[in-house]
């Protein structure tokens, strides 16, 4: 009886990694690539562009941010860093690095007369107060985060959006993976993530589906005022995904375009940040997105959650390894095709989130064989978000803890 179970979980397995190969791929070659535009197309009168970048102890992040925002050719732009309440050298290491550089301001939320009222969380507060603040056409939301952005970015993506009469944009860079943590996995719930908004559906006004990253949002200022700015999405922890939808949903016209050759960033480093960071998100930000709010229907999601990264990315190894033993320990020749199916799709597995990572730039193709380790940690976060969220805990993030995380307004 065993065997036949195992046989149809493992069958799904391999029904999933062909739909995921078809979904993800025909996504992939329908959104649009930004790339450098030449001297002509260049805008005459480049609009101004406001952008915001919300930091809150970011010491080991933020001269990196500074030095590639620094390094930007659009001859247009005013950049406002906001310290929400940093206790440690950000704002020093951050001044060091600015210099003259006359485009820079530092908005420090301690100097504000209000403080953080309680439902916000806290980039969406620090983003918020800094529009107030801003003077431009368009802003531009950026994240602290191990980024290098290519010279003329910000040059392109505004052409692109001036372009295509966007008044959202938001680009896919390169996620790049350097310790062995990262390599197995990041790519996990980055993967899930391509398959379940398929990218190409955001850029289709006849679709609800909206998606961003909030490495780089530029949107035009008037819509951002339209839509109430961050107040009706202040509580929600994916914030970037939550303001795509929302000026979805208000009517306007968002983009998603890939920019793998023009920007890439580091997540996360330690094991220790991977775990705290997707715990903050991983399953609060899934049921937002969704407004699933009874406790009955989140339980649901939790246990499909789990189900479906065990079956797809930890099952076909465990599968090969059970049948391996079962064929040269007791010799039951049934458990031959248990072995030639599970190892099948355990290969079908590999090759495909390692195709499809090479070409969305996801990590390191070549540690695919050992994401079923990534899954088994993946399932691990993904529980303890739940945890987090059923407890009351809520999320922790940055020294702050939010567990009043309700539905919007």
């Amino acid at each position: 009886m065993m065997r036949y179970i195992l046989l149809s979980f493992l069958l799904l397995s391999f029904l999933f990694w062909i739909l995921y190969l078809i979904i993800t791929m025909s996504s992939y070659r329908k959104v649009p690539v930004l790339s450098k535009i030449s001297h002509k197309d260049k805008l005459k009168k480049p609009p101004l562009v406001s952008l915001i970048i919300p930091a809150r102890n970011e010491e080991k992040k933020i001269g990196k941010c500074i030095q590639t925002l620094k390094a930007q050719t659009y001859p247009n732009l005013e950049v406002f860093l906001v310290d929400d309440y940093s206790t440690d050298k950000t704002v020093e290491i951050a001044k060091s690095i600015i210099v003259n550089d006359e485009r820079f301001k530092i908005l420090s939320l301690k100097n504000f007369k209000e403080k953080k009222p309680d439902g916000w969380m806290g980039k969406s507060y620090a983003i918020q107060q800094a529009t107030a603040q801003a003077n431009g056409e368009w802003l531009l939301f950026c994240d602290v985060d191990d980024i290098k952005y290519d010279p003329e970015l910000i040059e392109n993506a505004v052409e692109f959006a001036t372009t295509k009469k966007l008044d959202f944009l938001s680009l896919v860079p390169s996620n790049v993976c350097v310790s062995f943590w990262e390599k197995i996995i990041q790519p996990i719930p980055a993967g899930f993530l391509i398959f379940i908004s398929p990218f190409s559906k955001v850029n289709d006004p006849k679709s609800k589906a909206a998606f961003a990253l909030g490495l780089f949002i530029l949107i035009k200022h008037s819509v951002f005022k339209k839509i109430g700015g961050y107040e009706t999405i202040k509580n929600r922890v994916a914030d970037d995904v939550e303001l795509a939808k929302l000026v979805k949903e208000s009517g306007f016209k968002i983009g998603l375009a890939q920019a793998q050759k023009m920007m890439r960033f580091r997540m996360y480093e330690r094991f220790s940040e991977i775990w705290a960071g997707w715990s903050k998100n991983i399953f609060r930000g899934l049921v937002q997105k969704r407004e699933i709010q009874s406790k009955a229907k989140q339980l649901l999601t939790l246990f499909i959650g789990l189900l479906i990264v065990f079956d797809m990315v930890v099952l076909p190894f465990i599968a090969v390894i059970t049948s391996l033993l079962v064929v040269f320990l007791l010799n039951i020749s049934f458990w031959w095709l248990v072995l030639g199916f599970s190892l099948t799709v355990w290969l079908l597995s590999i090759m495909v989130q390692g195709f499809v990572h090479r070409k969305y730039n996801i990590g390191n193709p070549l540690f695919s064989p050992l994401y079923f380790i990534g899954g088994v940690v993946t399932m691990g976060i993904f529980l303890n978000s739940a945890i987090n969220t059923f407890s009351g805990k809520g999320v922790k993030w940055k020294g702050r803890a939010y567990s009043n995380l309700k539905s919007r307004k």
